[in-house]
């Protein structure tokens, strides 16, 4: 789909606002369900700026210089991907440099570097004044980043910390992402009717459209793990969330 004004795109997430806000007394209320990174929130800004400190911590000043040339959003799943962007593939300062990244890349303070995709924050907004309930449904882990990841959504102006609203995130960091969205799905359930998800993980997207055939399912086309699956017929594609 498009991102132009009037495109298919912007058409279809409207009406998604608008069969939300049609929802009828005695009708069990509209539910949302949002990824966070790479779909409702860049984490490209997150991945520069760890850079930018291991780059400083090591004295590396080429590197430093060539990051201040990279655009800090839309970075490549993979740290080796985004170092190879600005000439550095030797394996001794990559192997440094994703140690610096694992141990900052995971935390609340980081968080705050994450910008918004285009559209989200008036998207999701529109849908919770629409009546619709907004989960935050993401693959960070509550131990290490809850508290940040709260702050990002509060600082940006999403609906967050308010009936209607939940952040639902991993219970250890070493739980892996599809399992534990597996396991949260009933709980979506218990909030009201699905009536669409977004994410930027085809996998995802697959359980989301088998477990909830009749809502809507969105695939969030930026960066996602390496080899995925063939996504499902039944899932759009997005460029972003510009609605209007």
């Amino acid at each position: 789909m498009g991102n132009d004004r009037g495109s298919p795109q912007t058409a279809v997430l409207a009406a998604l606002v608008e069969r939300c806000r049609a929802h009828g007394p005695g009708k069990r209320r509209p539910v949302i369900v949002f990824d966070l990174d790479g779909t409702l929130f860049d984490n490209g800004p997150r991945t520069w700026q760890i850079l930018v400190d291991f780059a400083e911590a090591e004295g590396l000043s080429a590197l430093r210089t060539a990051l201040d040339n990279l655009p800090r959003r839309a970075l490549p799943y993979l740290l080796s991907e985004t170092l190879a962007r600005v000439g550095f593939n030797d394996p001794g300062v990559v192997e440094r440099a994703a140690a610096f990244w694992r141990t900052r890349f995971f935390t609340d303070d980081f968080q705050r570097f994450d910008e918004p995709l285009p559209g989200a924050c008036r998207f999701a907004t529109s849908l919770f004044e629409a009546g619709a309930t907004l989960v935050y449904l993401s693959g960070r882990d509550a131990p290490n980043m809850l508290v940040g990841c709260a702050a990002a959504l509060r600082s940006h102006g999403f609906p967050v910390g308010i009936p209607r609203t939940a952040v639902v995130l991993k219970h250890a960091f070493e739980d892996a992402d599809i399992d534990f969205k597996r396991e949260a799905l009933s709980f979506m359930d218990d909030l009201g009717e699905v009536t669409a998800t977004f994410d930027n993980e085809p996998a995802n997207c697959n359980l989301f459209a088998e477990r909830w055939p009749r809502a809507a399912h969105f695939f969030v086309e930026t960066a996602h793990a390496p080899n995925p699956p063939v996504l499902l017929s039944a899932v759009g594609r997005l460029l972003d969330l510009r609605h209007t």
